[in-house]
């Protein structure tokens, strides 16, 4: 299969059909941490979001955005990814995105991409494999990209 070159700018405009949504958090989510994480993201747009308003690996928002918040906020994400940006407690985010997409296009916060979208953030993994490799296998997590890319370029061969 022939690798796409992946772009910052590719990516903001594949996802640039998605508007600001009314909250990030997914409303099951229970009162007070909903809150809290609601709190952290502050209802920026994204280009006003940094590494901080996603607090650290063990407690933040990333894992309860809704779909319509991820698709709005993945240029962002893939742009603190990909700048080697650290949380408060010095973890690369890098490893954080690589541990989150892992699991591939069918977890519900990806509903909304389409096939485009989804080569847009395959492009974007094989990417963080080809120019930061080493520094992912450093970190120990070479394996969960490899899995990631696996599962997201699976889904380039399947329909929506």
């Amino acid at each position: 299969m022939l690798k796409r070159p992946f772009s910052l700018d590719d990516a903001v405009i594949a996802f640039a059909c998605f508007e600001k949504p009314s909250s990030y958090i997914d409303e099951d989510l229970y009162e007070p941490e909903r809150l809290d994480y609601e709190e952290m993201l502050g209802g920026k747009p994204r280009e006003l979001l940094t590494v901080n308003n996603f607090g650290i690996s063990t407690w933040g928002p990333m894992c309860y955005l809704t779909a319509a918040a991820m698709a709005y906020l993945l240029p962002r994400l893939m742009e603190m990814a990909v700048s080697g940006v650290r949380d408060r407690t010095e973890d690369l985010f890098m490893m954080r995105f690589i541990n989150h997409f892992s699991a591939g296009p069918a977890q519900p916060q990806y509903a909304l991409f389409n096939a485009n979208q989804r080569a847009v953030v395959t492009a974007f993994l094989e990417h963080l494999e080809a120019e930061h490799g080493e520094l992912v296998a450093q970190e120990c997590w070479e394996d969960v990209l490899t899995e990631g890319i696996r599962n997201w370029r699976s889904s380039l061969t399947t329909s929506p």
